[in-house]
Protein backbone atom coordinates (compact mmCIF):
# COMPACT_ATOMS: atom_id res chain seq x y z
CA UNK A 1 0.00 0.00 0.00
CA UNK A 2 1.26 3.48 -0.83
CA UNK A 3 1.64 5.29 2.51
CA UNK A 4 2.07 8.80 1.11
CA UNK A 5 0.06 10.84 -1.37
CA UNK A 6 2.48 13.70 -1.98
CA UNK A 7 5.71 15.13 -0.60
CA UNK A 8 7.31 18.54 -0.45
CA UNK A 9 10.04 20.18 1.60
CA UNK A 10 8.99 22.53 4.37
CA UNK A 11 10.67 24.29 7.27
CA UNK A 12 9.70 23.67 10.86
CA UNK A 13 11.12 26.66 12.72
CA UNK A 14 12.02 26.80 16.40
CA UNK A 15 11.14 30.52 16.32
CA UNK A 16 7.41 29.83 16.73
CA UNK A 17 5.06 32.24 18.58
CA UNK A 18 4.96 31.56 22.30
CA UNK A 19 1.87 29.83 23.65
CA UNK A 20 -0.46 31.87 25.79
CA UNK A 21 0.55 30.97 29.33
CA UNK A 22 2.24 32.45 32.35
CA UNK A 23 6.04 32.76 32.09
CA UNK A 24 6.12 31.39 28.52
CA UNK A 25 9.90 31.38 28.44
CA UNK A 26 10.31 29.23 31.54
CA UNK A 27 10.96 25.57 30.69
CA UNK A 28 8.64 23.01 32.20
CA UNK A 29 10.54 20.84 34.71
CA UNK A 30 11.63 17.45 33.41
CA UNK A 31 10.43 14.25 35.09
CA UNK A 32 11.75 13.52 38.57
CA UNK A 33 15.43 12.64 38.50
CA UNK A 34 15.25 10.38 41.53
CA UNK A 35 17.08 7.20 40.58
CA UNK A 36 17.93 8.64 37.18
CA UNK A 37 21.19 9.05 35.32
CA UNK A 38 22.35 12.71 35.48
CA UNK A 39 23.11 14.33 32.16
CA UNK A 40 26.44 15.53 33.50
CA UNK A 41 28.25 15.89 30.21
CA UNK A 42 25.81 18.07 28.29
CA UNK A 43 26.26 17.28 24.61
CA UNK A 44 28.26 14.13 25.37
CA UNK A 45 25.26 12.50 27.04
CA UNK A 46 23.24 12.65 23.81
CA UNK A 47 25.82 12.80 21.02
CA UNK A 48 25.83 9.65 18.93
CA UNK A 49 22.61 8.25 20.41
CA UNK A 50 19.41 7.21 18.61
CA UNK A 51 15.93 6.75 20.10
CA UNK A 52 12.41 5.65 19.20
CA UNK A 53 9.19 7.07 20.62
CA UNK A 54 7.40 5.36 23.50
CA UNK A 55 4.70 7.95 24.23
CA UNK A 56 3.84 11.63 24.53
CA UNK A 57 2.13 12.66 27.76
CA UNK A 58 0.50 16.11 27.99
CA UNK A 59 -0.11 18.13 31.13
CA UNK A 60 -3.82 17.19 30.90
CA UNK A 61 -2.79 13.48 31.05
CA UNK A 62 -3.50 12.88 27.39
CA UNK A 63 -1.29 10.00 26.19
CA UNK A 64 -0.33 9.40 22.58
CA UNK A 65 1.56 6.16 21.90
CA UNK A 66 2.50 4.88 18.42
CA UNK A 67 1.48 1.45 17.21
CA UNK A 68 4.94 1.06 15.68
CA UNK A 69 7.64 2.82 17.72
CA UNK A 70 10.26 2.42 15.00
CA UNK A 71 8.33 4.92 12.81
CA UNK A 72 9.06 7.78 15.23
CA UNK A 73 12.75 8.26 15.88
CA UNK A 74 15.36 10.89 16.71
CA UNK A 75 19.11 10.57 16.23
CA UNK A 76 21.58 13.02 17.81
CA UNK A 77 24.71 13.37 15.68
CA UNK A 78 28.03 14.28 17.29
CA UNK A 79 28.40 17.23 14.90
CA UNK A 80 25.30 18.93 16.35
CA UNK A 81 22.88 17.82 13.65
CA UNK A 82 19.75 15.79 14.31
CA UNK A 83 17.77 13.39 12.15
CA UNK A 84 14.09 12.75 12.84
CA UNK A 85 11.62 10.26 11.45
CA UNK A 86 7.94 11.02 11.92
CA UNK A 87 5.99 8.14 10.38
CA UNK A 88 6.01 8.76 6.62
CA UNK A 89 8.20 11.88 6.87
CA UNK A 90 11.83 12.56 7.69
CA UNK A 91 13.56 15.70 8.87
CA UNK A 92 16.99 17.12 9.63
CA UNK A 93 18.04 20.02 11.80
CA UNK A 94 20.30 20.95 14.69
CA UNK A 95 20.39 20.46 18.45
CA UNK A 96 22.23 22.10 21.34
CA UNK A 97 22.72 21.25 25.00
CA UNK A 98 24.83 23.96 26.57
CA UNK A 99 24.38 22.70 30.13
CA UNK A 100 23.40 19.44 31.83
CA UNK A 101 19.72 18.66 31.29
CA UNK A 102 19.18 21.56 28.87
CA UNK A 103 18.12 20.82 25.27
CA UNK A 104 16.87 22.83 22.32
CA UNK A 105 16.34 22.13 18.64
CA UNK A 106 17.01 24.60 15.85
CA UNK A 107 15.28 25.04 12.53
CA UNK A 108 14.30 21.71 11.03
CA UNK A 109 13.77 20.84 7.35
CA UNK A 110 11.30 18.01 6.84
CA UNK A 111 9.24 16.34 4.17
CA UNK A 112 5.51 17.00 4.51
CA UNK A 113 3.86 13.91 3.12
CA UNK A 114 0.27 13.01 3.93
CA UNK A 115 0.53 9.98 6.21
CA UNK A 116 -2.28 7.47 6.72
CA UNK A 117 -5.10 8.16 9.18
CA UNK A 118 -4.14 7.53 12.78
CA UNK A 119 -0.59 8.77 12.30
CA UNK A 120 1.09 10.69 15.14
CA UNK A 121 3.15 12.68 12.66
CA UNK A 122 1.66 16.10 13.43
CA UNK A 123 1.62 15.56 17.20
CA UNK A 124 5.20 14.26 17.25
CA UNK A 125 6.90 16.75 14.94
CA UNK A 126 5.19 19.70 16.67
CA UNK A 127 6.99 18.93 19.95
CA UNK A 128 10.56 19.65 18.84
CA UNK A 129 10.48 23.47 18.63
CA UNK A 130 9.24 23.63 22.23
CA UNK A 131 11.69 21.20 23.88
CA UNK A 132 13.79 22.87 26.58
CA UNK A 133 15.07 20.09 28.87
CA UNK A 134 15.76 16.38 29.11
CA UNK A 135 16.67 13.65 31.56
CA UNK A 136 17.73 10.02 31.24
CA UNK A 137 16.09 7.50 33.56
CA UNK A 138 16.20 3.69 33.54
CA UNK A 139 17.79 3.75 30.09
CA UNK A 140 15.03 5.92 28.60
CA UNK A 141 15.22 9.52 27.39
CA UNK A 142 12.58 12.02 28.54
CA UNK A 143 12.28 15.41 26.81
CA UNK A 144 10.13 18.19 28.32
CA UNK A 145 8.49 21.06 26.45
CA UNK A 146 7.64 24.58 27.55
CA UNK A 147 4.46 24.91 25.46
CA UNK A 148 1.95 22.56 27.09
CA UNK A 149 4.14 20.72 29.55
CA UNK A 150 4.38 17.60 27.43
CA UNK A 151 6.80 14.84 28.37
CA UNK A 152 8.11 12.85 25.39
CA UNK A 153 9.48 9.43 26.33
CA UNK A 154 11.93 7.50 24.15
CA UNK A 155 13.68 4.16 24.36
CA UNK A 156 16.98 3.30 22.66
CA UNK A 157 16.63 2.57 18.95
CA UNK A 158 17.66 -1.06 18.32
CA UNK A 159 21.02 -1.14 16.58
CA UNK A 160 20.85 -3.23 13.37
CA UNK A 161 23.20 -6.06 12.50
CA UNK A 162 25.48 -4.32 10.04
CA UNK A 163 28.02 -7.06 9.33
CA UNK A 164 29.58 -10.30 10.50
CA UNK A 165 33.36 -10.75 10.37
CA UNK A 166 35.18 -13.93 11.42
CA UNK A 167 32.11 -14.95 13.40
CA UNK A 168 31.80 -11.62 15.22
CA UNK A 169 28.56 -9.64 14.88
CA UNK A 170 28.93 -5.91 14.27
CA UNK A 171 25.94 -3.82 15.28
CA UNK A 172 26.15 -0.15 14.41
CA UNK A 173 24.32 2.63 12.61
CA UNK A 174 27.63 4.00 11.29
CA UNK A 175 28.94 2.44 8.03
CA UNK A 176 32.35 3.99 8.64
CA UNK A 177 32.64 2.33 12.04
CA UNK A 178 31.57 -0.98 10.50
CA UNK A 179 34.22 -0.71 7.78
CA UNK A 180 36.94 0.05 10.31
CA UNK A 181 36.05 -3.00 12.41
CA UNK A 182 35.88 -5.32 9.40
CA UNK A 183 39.24 -4.16 8.03
CA UNK A 184 40.89 -4.28 11.45
CA UNK A 185 39.79 -7.86 12.11
CA UNK A 186 40.78 -9.10 8.64
CA UNK A 187 44.11 -7.28 8.52
CA UNK A 188 44.99 -8.41 12.05
CA UNK A 189 44.48 -12.01 11.01
CA UNK A 190 46.41 -11.49 7.76
CA UNK A 191 49.31 -9.96 9.69
CA UNK A 192 49.34 -12.94 12.05
CA UNK A 193 49.26 -15.40 9.13
CA UNK A 194 52.15 -13.59 7.44
CA UNK A 195 54.16 -13.33 10.66
CA UNK A 196 54.21 -9.53 10.46
CA UNK A 197 55.65 -8.04 13.65
CA UNK A 198 57.33 -4.79 14.68
CA UNK A 199 60.47 -4.87 16.79
CA UNK A 200 61.64 -2.30 19.31
CA UNK A 201 64.77 -1.86 17.17
CA UNK A 202 62.64 -0.84 14.19
CA UNK A 203 60.72 1.66 16.32
CA UNK A 204 64.02 3.03 17.67
CA UNK A 205 65.25 3.48 14.10
CA UNK A 206 62.03 5.25 13.13
CA UNK A 207 62.22 7.69 16.06
CA UNK A 208 65.96 8.30 15.55
CA UNK A 209 65.46 9.02 11.86
CA UNK A 210 62.59 11.37 12.65
CA UNK A 211 64.58 13.26 15.27
CA UNK A 212 67.62 13.49 13.01
CA UNK A 213 65.50 15.08 10.31
CA UNK A 214 64.14 17.59 12.82
CA UNK A 215 67.63 18.52 14.03
CA UNK A 216 68.89 19.01 10.51
CA UNK A 217 65.94 21.30 9.78
CA UNK A 218 66.47 23.27 12.99
CA UNK A 219 63.02 22.44 14.38
CA UNK A 220 63.08 23.38 18.07
CA UNK A 221 59.49 23.74 19.35
CA UNK A 222 59.94 20.79 21.72
CA UNK A 223 62.55 22.67 23.73
CA UNK A 224 59.74 24.40 25.64
CA UNK A 225 57.85 21.25 26.60
CA UNK A 226 57.55 20.16 30.21
CA UNK A 227 59.01 16.72 31.08
CA UNK A 228 55.48 15.29 31.12
CA UNK A 229 54.67 16.76 27.71
CA UNK A 230 57.99 15.57 26.29
CA UNK A 231 57.22 12.06 27.54
CA UNK A 232 53.81 12.21 25.87
CA UNK A 233 55.39 13.27 22.58
CA UNK A 234 57.94 10.45 22.81
CA UNK A 235 55.23 7.89 23.53
CA UNK A 236 53.12 9.27 20.68
CA UNK A 237 56.03 8.89 18.26
CA UNK A 238 56.72 5.32 19.32
CA UNK A 239 53.04 4.39 18.94
CA UNK A 240 52.98 6.17 15.61
CA UNK A 241 56.11 4.31 14.53
CA UNK A 242 54.71 0.92 15.52
CA UNK A 243 51.45 1.55 13.69
CA UNK A 244 53.16 2.92 10.58
CA UNK A 245 55.75 0.14 10.34
CA UNK A 246 53.17 -2.63 10.80
CA UNK A 247 50.84 -1.16 8.20
CA UNK A 248 53.67 -0.65 5.72
CA UNK A 249 54.75 -4.29 6.12
CA UNK A 250 51.15 -5.46 5.73
CA UNK A 251 50.70 -3.32 2.60
CA UNK A 252 53.95 -4.64 1.17
CA UNK A 253 52.85 -8.25 1.73
CA UNK A 254 49.50 -7.63 0.05
CA UNK A 255 51.15 -5.87 -2.89
CA UNK A 256 53.64 -8.71 -3.35
CA UNK A 257 50.78 -11.23 -3.31
CA UNK A 258 48.27 -9.42 -5.54
CA UNK A 259 50.13 -6.60 -7.31
CA UNK A 260 48.08 -3.81 -8.89
CA UNK A 261 47.98 -0.06 -8.58
CA UNK A 262 49.16 2.00 -5.60
CA UNK A 263 47.57 5.20 -4.31
CA UNK A 264 48.84 8.19 -2.36
CA UNK A 265 47.30 8.25 1.11
CA UNK A 266 47.81 10.35 4.23
CA UNK A 267 49.28 7.51 6.25
CA UNK A 268 51.45 6.18 3.42
CA UNK A 269 51.08 4.39 0.08
CA UNK A 270 48.23 1.89 -0.18
CA UNK A 271 47.96 -1.04 -2.63
CA UNK A 272 44.37 -0.29 -3.61
CA UNK A 273 43.92 -3.10 -6.13
CA UNK A 274 45.50 -5.59 -3.73
CA UNK A 275 43.11 -4.47 -0.99
CA UNK A 276 40.13 -5.04 -3.26
CA UNK A 277 41.24 -8.48 -4.45
CA UNK A 278 42.02 -9.62 -0.93
CA UNK A 279 38.65 -8.41 0.39
CA UNK A 280 36.77 -9.99 -2.51
CA UNK A 281 38.43 -13.32 -1.72
CA UNK A 282 37.62 -13.03 1.98
CA UNK A 283 33.99 -12.17 1.26
CA UNK A 284 33.66 -15.09 -1.16
CA UNK A 285 35.19 -17.38 1.47
CA UNK A 286 32.57 -16.27 4.01
CA UNK A 287 35.01 -14.47 6.31
CA UNK A 288 32.76 -11.43 6.35
CA UNK A 289 29.24 -10.53 5.26
CA UNK A 290 27.69 -7.07 5.13
CA UNK A 291 23.97 -7.35 5.87
CA UNK A 292 22.82 -3.80 5.10
CA UNK A 293 22.77 -2.96 1.38
CA UNK A 294 23.51 0.72 1.93
CA UNK A 295 26.45 -0.20 4.18
CA UNK A 296 27.73 -2.62 1.54
CA UNK A 297 27.76 0.11 -1.09
CA UNK A 298 29.58 2.48 1.25
CA UNK A 299 32.11 -0.20 2.23
CA UNK A 300 33.14 -0.98 -1.35
CA UNK A 301 33.05 2.62 -2.60
CA UNK A 302 36.57 3.32 -1.32
CA UNK A 303 37.99 0.31 -3.17
CA UNK A 304 36.09 0.68 -6.46
CA UNK A 305 35.70 4.42 -7.09
CA UNK A 306 38.95 5.54 -8.73
CA UNK A 307 37.86 9.19 -8.71
CA UNK A 308 38.42 9.25 -4.94
CA UNK A 309 42.15 8.59 -5.24
CA UNK A 310 45.45 9.85 -6.62
CA UNK A 311 47.54 7.05 -8.10
CA UNK A 312 51.26 6.61 -8.39
CA UNK A 313 52.20 6.66 -12.04
CA UNK A 314 52.23 3.00 -13.12
CA UNK A 315 55.78 1.80 -13.74
CA UNK A 316 57.36 4.91 -12.21
CA UNK A 317 60.34 4.87 -9.86
CA UNK A 318 58.09 6.24 -7.12
CA UNK A 319 55.72 3.30 -7.46
CA UNK A 320 58.62 0.86 -7.50
CA UNK A 321 60.03 2.33 -4.26
CA UNK A 322 56.67 2.44 -2.44
CA UNK A 323 57.18 -0.96 -0.83
CA UNK A 324 60.89 -1.61 -1.33
CA UNK A 325 62.48 1.07 0.88
CA UNK A 326 61.61 0.83 4.58
CA UNK A 327 60.53 4.37 5.55
CA UNK A 328 61.73 4.03 9.14
CA UNK A 329 65.31 3.62 7.90
CA UNK A 330 67.46 6.49 6.67
CA UNK A 331 67.25 7.09 2.94
CA UNK A 332 70.98 6.78 2.28
CA UNK A 333 70.34 6.25 -1.42
CA UNK A 334 69.15 9.84 -1.67
CA UNK A 335 65.57 8.96 -2.54
CA UNK A 336 62.89 11.13 -1.00
CA UNK A 337 59.55 10.24 0.54
CA UNK A 338 56.88 10.32 -2.17
CA UNK A 339 53.99 12.78 -2.09
CA UNK A 340 51.67 14.27 -4.66
CA UNK A 341 52.81 17.81 -5.31
CA UNK A 342 50.24 20.43 -4.40
CA UNK A 343 47.91 18.03 -2.58
CA UNK A 344 47.28 17.40 1.10
CA UNK A 345 46.45 13.75 0.30
CA UNK A 346 50.11 12.79 0.06
CA UNK A 347 51.23 13.53 3.60
CA UNK A 348 54.39 11.50 4.28
CA UNK A 349 54.73 9.35 7.36
CA UNK A 350 58.05 10.69 8.54
CA UNK A 351 60.65 13.32 7.83
CA UNK A 352 63.72 12.11 5.96
CA UNK A 353 67.21 13.26 5.00
CA UNK A 354 65.92 15.16 2.02
CA UNK A 355 63.71 17.34 4.25
CA UNK A 356 60.10 17.03 5.46
CA UNK A 357 57.13 17.93 3.25
CA UNK A 358 55.27 21.17 3.97
CA UNK A 359 51.84 22.57 3.19
CA UNK A 360 49.57 25.52 4.07
CA UNK A 361 46.98 25.51 6.84
CA UNK A 362 43.51 25.69 5.28
CA UNK A 363 41.07 26.03 8.13
CA UNK A 364 38.55 28.54 9.45
CA UNK A 365 39.30 31.79 11.15
CA UNK A 366 40.07 30.02 14.41
CA UNK A 367 43.28 28.56 13.05
CA UNK A 368 44.84 25.15 13.68
CA UNK A 369 45.68 24.09 17.25
CA UNK A 370 49.03 22.42 17.93
CA UNK A 371 48.64 20.07 20.90
CA UNK A 372 51.14 18.21 23.04
CA UNK A 373 49.61 14.81 22.17
CA UNK A 374 47.16 13.09 19.80
CA UNK A 375 44.02 14.05 21.73
CA UNK A 376 41.59 16.97 21.87
CA UNK A 377 42.18 16.96 25.64
CA UNK A 378 45.95 17.50 25.29
CA UNK A 379 47.45 20.90 26.07
CA UNK A 380 47.36 23.46 23.26
CA UNK A 381 50.95 24.60 22.64
CA UNK A 382 50.25 27.04 19.79
CA UNK A 383 47.66 28.04 17.21
CA UNK A 384 48.61 28.37 13.54
CA UNK A 385 46.75 30.95 11.47
CA UNK A 386 45.34 30.11 8.00
CA UNK A 387 48.10 30.27 5.41
CA UNK A 388 50.82 29.15 7.83
CA UNK A 389 53.29 26.76 6.19
CA UNK A 390 53.91 23.63 8.26
CA UNK A 391 56.42 20.78 8.16
CA UNK A 392 54.87 17.31 8.41
CA UNK A 393 56.92 14.98 10.60
CA UNK A 394 54.64 11.96 10.81
CA UNK A 395 51.03 10.88 11.34
CA UNK A 396 49.03 8.37 13.34
CA UNK A 397 45.35 7.61 13.98
CA UNK A 398 43.86 8.25 17.41
CA UNK A 399 40.35 9.04 18.71
CA UNK A 400 39.01 8.26 15.23
CA UNK A 401 41.10 11.04 13.66
CA UNK A 402 44.41 11.43 11.87
CA UNK A 403 46.95 13.30 14.03
CA UNK A 404 50.18 14.60 12.53
CA UNK A 405 53.39 15.72 14.22
CA UNK A 406 53.95 19.17 12.71
CA UNK A 407 55.93 22.35 13.21
CA UNK A 408 56.11 25.76 11.58
CA UNK A 409 58.15 25.62 8.37
CA UNK A 410 61.84 25.95 9.19
CA UNK A 411 61.26 25.82 12.96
Amino acid sequence: MIRTLFATLVLVSAAMPAASQSSPDAPVPAPSTEGSEPASKGDAALAGTAWQLVEIVSMDDRVDAPDDRSLYTVEFKADGSVQVRADCNRGTGSWTSVSPGQLQFGQMAATQALCLPGSLHDRYIAQFPWVRSYVMKDGHLFMATMADGSIIEFEPLPVPLAATVLGEEIRTNDPGAMQEIVLTRLFDRYAAEQGIEVSDEEIDAYVENLQRGMREEGLTAEDDLTPEEAAQVEQMRREMGRSMIRQWKLNRALHEQYGGRVIFQQLGPEPLDAYRQYLEEREAAGDFTIHQESFKQEFWRYFTNDSMHDFYEPGSDDEARAFTTAPWLGKDDGSAGVTKSGSDEGVPLAGDDSGPINWAVKVGAGGLNLRSGPSTSSKILATFAPGTILDNLGCQRAEGRNWCDVQRFGG
